[in-house]
């Protein structure tokens, strides 16, 4: 069940607006639980859950422009702590989806929905136990701003230069840890600081695919990211040996004037 005294905030995402009615319909009969939205696409969901802060997403996973799939690794360091149930129609897809694909929980469509309504209060009835701390390091507001938008670009570069059938999960961890660095650096400039102390937080296993993401980077986009580039694998390196439970702090020292 839902801790004591909280609400759940529940955002649907699937691109079929029955279904997407059906389960509101049915959530709406828990007191404890409340819808905050709905998407019809990974794209939205990514705006929504930023707009919309839910605590739980209940995600189809095959949708049009930008799959559930594809979402997941991205809102692993977007909102580390939000719980994702993957409704789908493919029985045991949990099991094709590891590390920074995996949601929290899975549930086959066309069963009772008493089972997905009982995996949410399940998931929001405990935080995460793999969520992780990083303290990357200071940098100048220009030169923070600089490189994560570039990433924007470089991103669409990389993935071009991606053989067919090679793993994306990674890549698309490390857009979310760029997604999250930029919003710092927005709150940061809105504010009109001069310096900002970026940090991370995010899952473990993406954390780890992220890491296997940069360094498998060409030199000549690495170079276009430095020096976040080689501080992000200094960084996320030191999670090699933490054990899957533990919540970790690493400091850098901030960049000299």
């Amino acid at each position: 069940m839902v801790a004591a005294g909280r609400h759940g905030r529940v955002l649907i995402a699937d691109d079929k607006a029955d279904i997407r009615n059906l389960l509101m319909a049915r959530l709406r009969l828990d007191p404890q639980l409340e819808v905050v939205g709905e998407a019809s696409n990974g794209a939205e969901v990514i705006t929504k859950v930023g707009e919309l802060n839910p605590t739980a997403l209940i995600l189809d996973l095959q949708m049009p422009v930008m799959s559930g799939e594809e979402a997941i690794p991205i809102l692993r360091s977007l909102a580390p702590q939000l719980r994702i149930v993957a409704f789908s129609a493919f029985v045991g897809v949990q099991e094709g989806l590891r590390g920074s694909w995996c949601p929290d929980a899975e549930i086959a469509k066309g069963g009772d929905l008493k089972d997905l309504i009982q995996a949410v209060h399940r998931l929001l009835a405990d935080r995460p136990d793999d969520v992780i701390e990083f303290e990357i390091g200071g940098f100048e507001i220009g030169l923070a701003r600089h490189l994560v938008t570039s990433w924007s670009s470089l991103e669409q570069e990389v993935r071009a230069a991606t053989p067919p059938g090679d793993p994306t999960a990674d890549l698309l961890a490390l857009t979310g840890v760029f997604l999250s660095l930029r919003e710092q650096v927005q709150r940061a400039s809105a504010q009109a600081l001069t310096a900002t102390q970026l940090k991370l937080s995010t899952r473990r296993a993406t954390a780890q695919g992220s890491r296997r993401a940069l360094a498998a980077l060409e030199p000549a986009v690495a170079r276009a990211l430095d020096p976040l580039h080689s501080r992000l694998l200094e960084v996320l390196a030191g999670d090699a040996t933490a054990s899957p439970s533990a919540s970790r702090s690493i400091e850098i020292q901030p960049l000299a004037g």
